[in-house]
């Protein structure tokens, strides 16, 4: 282990913004006080368990949402909390993740040119709460809602455009003027538009849905407050399928060291823990649980560089818009040396170029081979970079402005730009840790002046137009950082290829620019883990298809 790694066992913590922060992983905290937390543990879980025991009640500790909300097209990674009320067109199977015609839609169909697709609809499926059947009006309905002004989900622009009507009861069409090869995407997992009812809105508009709102999942809403959203079993789900637990309760923490202690003590039964502290779960008797596939991609955004011709939101002001200090940046991090750190006990492997996923278009093995010669650590070289960009005196603010806000499903990313930072003020970087929500990072991509670097995922990752349209594109999503002009015209050129090789040789070409141009600091893929407390909980089957990375709620099974 490096000196950097070294330090965060044994310094104080300082104020950020007074010299490089000396890094300590949330475990030490937990060890330092072994004693006092084994104690206070062994007490509450005595106390709490033959409550916990005899009440039908699953409480599952996770990271806080990026907004809460119940209106779900207003807001952001809100997927973990809101599925197992609300559910998109699309089911997916637990185990492969494959959409299945087992949920609201139950067969579709598109144009050869992809412009016009059909779904045909569930008939006998009833909302929550007595709003009476699910039918292609409440489709039409949603669609308004997710595509409004107001919609900020992530890659919702990707769903606008579209005339959606009601052929008949139970079939709904949208009509494209351009392809749209991947709106199964958009209507699966990671969906972005969820189905409310119609007829809820018509007598009491939104001001119902922040009250109660009804959906068609496996669990209905009953109440939300700062911090905890409670459900109930809806047992007249369409599927037959009961979930064994009758009331589920979200509550959001977001530091790691409370949901250990939660999990510990039988306050929760499950938590999304960083996987330095899985051992610790581990050695109190706790289990995990992992999504079949690996499901999330993350990333640290190198924001700002709107930078086609004649923007004028171009950061040209800011120190990564030259290209020598965005390849120091890359090559001043030990990710092999991070991999150990953030997962001590595995599940996490480096990622060569983010949104780049084997399987989709544009995959290219080769920039695997190149990856550790051009990105691997070297931090002698960063320094030399540095310094023929003339870093720092040849900037105007040369801070590094490095953003340290937590990510539902990635319990791990907040260390991971704790060292980060560390990584940058070695090599001489004036590196600066910021805390600021998901929310407020969004809203500063959206009006375009996210002049900062911040940490991203691709979950589950989207197929390759997707993510080119979301991350390399304007509009593209609010967490994007990278435009220009040769980017931009190769994706308008793959979009309007409907040839498959010449689509997959645009995409290699795009992937292989983005990865020699340093457009980013691309970090690791790794499937979903979390805590679960084995005297609650059997078992979890989950495949990893949401943005968080799990959900399927409803097949959480109950310990004998």
């Amino acid at each position: 282990m490096s000196q950097i790694v070294n330090d965060r066992q044994h310094a104080d913590r300082v104020p950020r913004t007074d010299r490089p922060r000396r890094i300590r992983p949330v475990a030490h905290g937990i060890a330092r006080n072994l004693g006092v937390v084994a104690l206070v543990g062994l007490v509450l879980l005595l106390s709490w368990w033959p409550a916990l025991a005899q009440a039908d009640k699953l409480v599952a500790a996770v990271s806080k949402p990026g907004t809460e909300t119940n209106r779900f097209w207003s807001g952001s990674t809100m997927w973990h909390v809101m599925d197992p009320a609300l559910e998109g067109l699309l089911d997916q199977d637990p185990v492969t993740g494959e959409n299945t015609k087992n949920g609201l839609a139950v067969s579709w169909e598109a144009s050869d040119d992809f412009k016009v697709w059909t779904f045909k609809l569930r008939k006998g499926v009833q909302f929550h709460h007595g709003w009476g059947e699910f039918t292609a009006a409440d489709v039409v309905h949603s669609y308004k809602l997710h595509t409004g002004p107001d919609a900020i989900i992530p890659t919702v622009d990707q769903l606008r455009g579209a005339k959606a009507e009601a052929v008949d009861k139970y079939t709904v069409r949208f009509t494209y003027p351009e392809p749209n090869k991947n709106l199964l995407f958009l209507h699966g997992g990671r969906s972005v538009m969820k189905v409310y009812s119609k007829a809820q809105f018509d007598k009491e508009g939104l001001e119902g849905y922040d009250r109660k709102f009804a959906g068609t999942g496996h669990y209905q809403f009953v109440s939300r407050k700062p911090g905890q959203i409670l459900y109930e079993r809806f047992d007249k789900h369409y599927s037959s399928v009961k979930p064994d637990f009758r009331v589920l309760e979200f509550r959001f923490v977001d530091e790691p060291a409370t949901k250990l202690a939660m999990l510990l003590s039988g306050e929760a039964a499950i938590a999304d823990l960083p996987r330095e502290l899985m051992k610790d779960a581990l050695a109190g008797g706790m289990k995990t649980a992992e999504s079949a596939r690996a499901v999330i991609q993350t990333d640290v955004v190198l924001n700002g560089l709107y930078c086609e011709s004649g923007d004028k939101a171009c950061g040209k002001h800011l120190p990564w818009y030259n290209r020598k200090i965005r390849e120091a940046m890359n090559i001043a991090l030990n990710r092999e040396e991070m991999v150990q750190v953030l997962f001590p006990g595995g599940g996490g492997k480096l990622l060569p170029r983010y949104a780049m996923t084997p399987g989709h278009e544009g995959y290219d093995p080769t920039l695997v081979e190149r990856f550790k010669k051009e990105y691997g650590y070297n931090p002698e070289r960063a320094k030399k970079l540095m310094k023929e960009a003339g870093y720092p005196d040849a900037f105007k603010d040369p801070t590094i402005h490095l953003v340290l806000k937590p990510s539902a499903g990635v319990p791990e990313v907040a260390l991971q730009m704790e060292l980060i930072h560390q990584y940058l003020t070695a090599v001489g970087f004036k590196a600066e840790l910021r805390e600021i929500d998901h929310a407020t990072v969004g809203a500063m991509g959206r009006a375009r002046k996210a002049y900062i670097i911040h940490p991203s995922k691709n979950a589950p990752p989207r197929p390759t137009e997707v993510a080119f349209r979301a991350f390399y594109s304007k509009p593209g999503g609010p967490y994007q950082g990278w435009e220009d002009d040769f980017t931009s015209s190769n994706i308008k050129a793959f979009r309007a290829e409907r040839d498959a090789e010449k689509r997959d040789a645009i995409a290699r070409k795009l992937f292989n620019y983005l990865f020699e141009q340093y457009v980013s600091m691309p970090m690791f893929e790794l499937r979903t883990q979390l805590a679960f407390n084995p005297k609650m909980v059997a078992s979890w089957q989950f495949p990893g298809v949401t943005s968080t990375g799990y959900g399927h709620w409803h097949t959480v099974k109950a310990a004998k």
